[in-house]
């Protein structure tokens, strides 16, 4: 059904008419329970079991979700399983407002506040959304030529009780470490954007970049790449000699060197310092999930119009299948070794 096609036929009449219809429809329809089954449903062409065949329909749940079963294994399954709506009883109008708000940067609190939910609610729902987030941006790859460099953060452990805490606790400041400069008491970040604005952006590990993390970060990633421009460090030497990429290094201390440059990543990593600070602190066991946060409104918004990021949005969040139970948000594994970090402090 082209829905373009059909509102060209109608008339004036008609036309208010349909637009006094949805309006007086639209809250209903977006209130019940499986308003958000029936856009995965929709978007979704074959549903695909864990035995890798695909699923046949097999009627409907008591609340209207549409019911999957797979002829070779029998198992069964729904509409929403594994999605980031799996188990929720809240509508559409919920869900996109929290995806809205998300996109627009809100706190926990004011996205508990817009949408008359608790803050427990608003964190995990904001948890759950960023997971869903991870399978589009583990799509991403690097084409052409690129500009790569290091983002360094200090360790955060933020919500961390003070019994499992690997070190004493003290009170936060800009200079927790000891250690001046770049030490195993910093979280080395790995960027890379090529020149269509695809962006890498994971944590590699502890201390100064090596060529180690860089082809564990962006080794799957450059297939497509010919040209790297970055500092001179050693690390990129031996990463662009292994995958035969030519590489335009700048000197330390210099962001070009008189013909290249590397605005592109400087500029990134400046947007990513200044967007991070509106969240007082970010959790180094939730890093990863902001980093994603921030790659996918900065991808987003150099792909789409701004009048269709939110709707698009929706649909890509929503119909991945990457779904993390409540429980497990507070226990995702941290993405550094503590015991590496503060080794000084386990040995006094």
């Amino acid at each position: 059904m082209n829905v373009n096609e059909i509102i060209k036929d109608l008339d004036a009449v008609q036309l208010i008419e349909l637009k006094n219809y949805i309006t007086n429809e639209l809250l209903d329809i977006c209130e019940t329970k499986d308003s958000n089954s029936k856009i995965i449903e929709n978007n979704t062409h074959n549903k695909i079991c864990l035995c890798g065949c695909t699923m046949s329909k097999n009627g409907h749940t008591p609340t209207g979700v549409q019911k999957y079963v797979c002829s070779h294994c029998k198992h069964t399954c729904c509409a929403t399983t594994n999605t980031v709506v799996y188990h929720s009883k809240l509508s559409f109008d919920i869900w996109k407002n929290v995806i809205d708000n998300l996109i627009d940067g809100f706190s926990i609190r004011r996205i508990a506040e817009e949408n008359n939910i608790s803050i427990l609610t608003s964190f995990n729902l904001r948890h759950k959304v960023l997971r869903a987030i991870k399978k589009y941006i583990d799509n991403i790859k690097l084409s052409k030529s690129i500009q790569s460099d290091e983002k360094y953060f200090s360790i955060n452990l933020k919500g961390t009780k003070p019994e499992n805490m690997p070190r004493y606790s003290k009170k936060r400041t800009s200079t927790n470490s000891p250690y001046k400069g770049i030490s195993h008491h910093k979280i080395c970040v790995v960027t890379a954007i090529d020149e269509v604005d695809n962006i890498v952006m994971n944590i590699g590990g502890l201390g100064r970049g090596t060529t180690k993390m860089l082809e564990e970060q962006l080794g799957d990633k450059v297939e497509n790449v010919d040209l790297i421009t970055a500092d001179s460090a050693s690390a990129y030497q031996e990463f662009c000699k292994k995958h035969n990429i030519k590489l335009i290094a700048i000197p330390s201390g210099f962001h070009n060197d008189g013909i290249n440059n590397l605005a592109e990543i400087n500029g990134l990593h400046s947007q990513l310092e200044v967007w991070l600070t509106k969240f007082r602190g970010v959790s180094t066991r939730h890093l990863p999930d902001y980093l994603n946060w921030f790659n996918y409104i900065f991808t987003i918004k150099k792909r789409l119009d701004l009048k269709n990021i939110k709707t698009n949005s929706y649909k890509n969040i929503v119909v991945n299948e990457n779904y993390i139970e409540i429980k497990s948000i507070c226990n995702i594994p941290m993405p550094i070794d503590l015991n590496v970090a503060y080794a000084e402090y386990l040995h006094q």
